[in-house]
């Protein structure tokens, strides 16, 4: 007996490189360091992360992330947000370890 239906295909994902699953310490940093948020990374990829701010907590459209545990910085742009979580999509990636430009050397002071 034959099936006449297609078997089932998994879902698309938009993503163009593997998530990894996570649950990293990280702090949200804005306005040249004056405000900083404590948050969760929940996902990370090469192109973003999942993000879990305290409720209630807003933040702009462009901010910088801290990894604390491998301690990068990565320039972000919200890309979605729904309640307490929020997508971000990486635009720049540096390591607090190393050289960083004039403009987040104030960085090297939260890792």
């Amino acid at each position: 007996m034959s099936d006449d239906n297609p078997p089932e295909l998994p879902p698309v994902e938009g993503r163009k490189s593997a998530r990894k699953r996570v649950i990293l310490r990280g702090k949200v940093i804005y306005n040249e360091g004056v405000f900083t948020v404590d948050c969760r990374i929940r996902d990370i990829s090469e192109g973003g992360a999942r993000i879990l701010l305290p409720e209630g907590q807003v933040i702009p459209t462009r901010v910088i992330l801290l990894d604390m545990r491998d301690r990068l910085a990565y320039e972000c742009a919200v890309a979605w947000a729904r309640g307490p979580e929020y997508g971000l999509k990486f635009l720049q990636k540096y390591s607090l370890r190393g050289e960083l430009p004039p403009a987040l050397v104030y960085l090297k002071g939260f890792a």
